[in-house]
């Protein structure tokens, strides 16, 4: 049984050519050699209209998601993730598409599909437990998406594997973390909706890290405690957490408590707030550095293990 598609693409081809070449193309269709080409031809139409209607949907989707992670938008996880389930509808229509042309041209073909469809029962056991856990993770993928417990550019921490980073992509089967080392990990979706997942984005991306200090027994603990606080204060990141009634009760910017009589020091802690997480790892190294200044300007010491030899 002739295609029609095969048919088409002669029709296609001999309709540009001058009289006297189209009666040579007719005749060179019509042998075996012509029959091959117009299958090679049909195939090729197929696969070009595919990667076409790809391109299109791809660059769309792209622009869609850039702009909307401009935005803040959390649809735009969303939107990537509805682009990689049409990119495979997209591959199985032009596998489906090819297959049917081969089908209707090569006998040999038909016979084979017929023989497929038969066992269809068979195959499809066999593929459904091949498949379980890719399904298993494009199920999660959606559930991740509809929840929300994390989305793009989140700050995360993957409690099971201490895998700390930001959500760089959720796709149908994974989810990419870039890491501090612009490292990229990816975790299936299966794993992360069931781990248990340190975001701290979610909400909230406001945070709190502790900044301990040793110095020594010997120094001015209020001094310290107060030099501390307004090493923090000046910092220009430095976040005031108080809300109104806070500060109408007196409540200082900064908290810094004596939190362990250590064996060589007495630790001091500061509560550093930031807008975000990556903000306070800045702020805690800066001030490290500043503190560190100041407490030389002031005299007081910081707290290093001491060795004593006793010779006897």
């Amino acid at each position: 049984m002739e295609s029609q598609v095969p048919d088409k693409v002669v029709e296609a081809v001999t309709d540009v050519a001058p009289e006297g070449v189209r009666q040579q193309l007719r005749e060179f269709f019509t042998t075996d050699l012509g029959h091959l080409v117009q299958i090679v031809l049909s195939v090729l139409l197929v696969v070009l209209l595919m990667v076409l209607i790809r391109n299109i949907a791809a660059h769309f989707l792209r622009r869609l998601e850039k702009r909307l992670r401009a935005q803040g938008n959390t649809s735009a996880a969303l939107v990537g993730f509805c682009g990689h389930l049409l990119m495979g509808v997209i591959y199985i229509c032009g596998a489906v598409s090819v297959l049917g042309v081969l089908s209707s041209t090569i006998g040999a073909v038909q016979d084979i599909l017929n023989k497929l469809l038969a066992a269809g029962g068979i195959i499809t056991v066999v593929a459904g437990l091949a498949s379980q856990e890719a399904l298993g993770s494009m199920v999660s993928g959606i559930m991740i998406l509809v929840f929300k417990p994390f989305t793009l550019g989140d700050v995360v921490r993957y409690v099971d594997n201490d895998i700390s980073g930001v959500v760089e992509e959720i796709t149908v089967h994974h989810t990419t973390i870039r890491t501090w080392e612009n490292k990229r990990v990816i975790v299936p979706n299966s794993k992360m909706n069931s781990a248990i997942i340190e975001n701290a984005d979610y909400a909230d991306s406001k945070v709190c890290v502790f900044l301990d200090i040793g110095i020594t027994y010997e120094s001015d603990i209020e001094r310290a405690k107060d030099l501390l606080s307004a090493e923090i204060e000046k910092h220009p990141s430095f976040f005031d957490y108080r809300t109104v009634d806070d500060r109408m009760n007196g409540a200082p910017p900064v908290v810094v408590r004596v939190v362990e009589l250590a064996d060589s020091a007495v630790v001091l802690r500061a509560w550093l707030w930031a807008r975000d997480n990556g903000t306070a790892a800045v702020m805690k190294s800066d001030l490290l550095q500043s503190v560190k200044g100041a407490y030389d300007r002031a005299g007081i010491d910081i707290a290093y293990p001491h060795l004593v030899v006793v010779n006897k």
